[in-house]
This record gives structure tokens, C-alpha cells and sequence, in this order.
């Protein structure tokens, strides 16, 4: 019986080894010509830093997780976002020609959903309600 239970725990070790290692990935949700909707799931380590990149749109941030996140731009400049969870955060769109990391420095994954506004407030694209007085 020792036999078969240290076999099976050496066996379910194996498989636990070979498993995908967890990394940071963004999984888009949903497009359309307004908004751009993705999960984003940022582990902790410096080596699952967000690659660089910019939002030229305004965005809508949704906490699954609290966490904090450092932000580094291609300036240096650094600042860091706290997440509580289940919250949501709104987040203006970079500024021209401004790039930017984003990592975790929590000590658990951080999940969040991003809504990506794809039209300035102002825009004539977006539809005012109508007054129906």
C-alpha cells in the first residue's frame, strides 16, 4: 500500500514539473468599433514585466485582485497603481510619444479587466442621448 501511495505522489510530482510555467498575458474579451475589452494577468517576478507599450485611448480598469502595480515610462519616471479588488479605476490615455512597463510587485498574481475607450469624450462618434422632452 506505502508502495502504490509513493508511487502515485512521485507520478502527480512529474506532472506538477511539467506543467506550462504561468506568465503574463493579456486575453482579448471583446472589440468593436468603441471599445477594446482584455483580460490582463500580470505574475510577480521582474522577469513578467508588460513588455513596453502605450494607450492612446482613455481606459477603464477592473480589479479582480488587490495588488500593486510599478509602472516605469521610457522616461523613468516610475509611479505605482494600488488595486483593491473588485474595484474600478479610470485611466487617461498616454501622453504622445510616452511609452510604458507595467509590473507587479505584489506577491500574488494580479488579474484585471481593461475597457478601452476608443473615442474622445468630445468626439463626434459617440452618441448623445436624446432629450425627449
Amino acid at each position: 500500500m506505502q508502495d502504490l501511495l509513493l508511487a502515485s505522489l512521485l507520478v502527480l510530482a512529474s506532472a506538477n514539473t511539467q506543467a506550462a510555467p504561468a506568465h503574463t498575458q493579456r486575453i482579448p474579451q471583446f472589440t468593436n468599433d468603441q471599445v477594446a475589452v482584455w483580460e490582463t494577468i500580470v505574475y510577480p517576478s521582474s522577469r513578467q514585466i508588460l513588455k513596453m507599450h502605450r494607450h492612446d485611448y482613455d481606459r477603464i480598469v477592473v480589479a479582480f485582485d488587490e495588488g500593486k502595480i510599478k509602472i516605469v515610462n521610457n522616461k523613468g519616471q516610475t509611479h505605482t497603481l494600488t488595486l483593491k479588488k473588485n474595484k474600478a479605476y479610470f485611466l487617461q490615455k498616454d501622453k504622445p510619444g510616452e511609452l510604458h512597463t507595467d509590473e507587479n510587485i505584489s506577491a500574488h498574481p494580479v488579474k484585471v479587466m481593461v475597457v478601452e475607450l476608443k473615442h474622445e469624450p468630445n468626439d463626434s462618434t459617440s452618441k448623445k442621448p436624446k432629450n425627449h422632452s
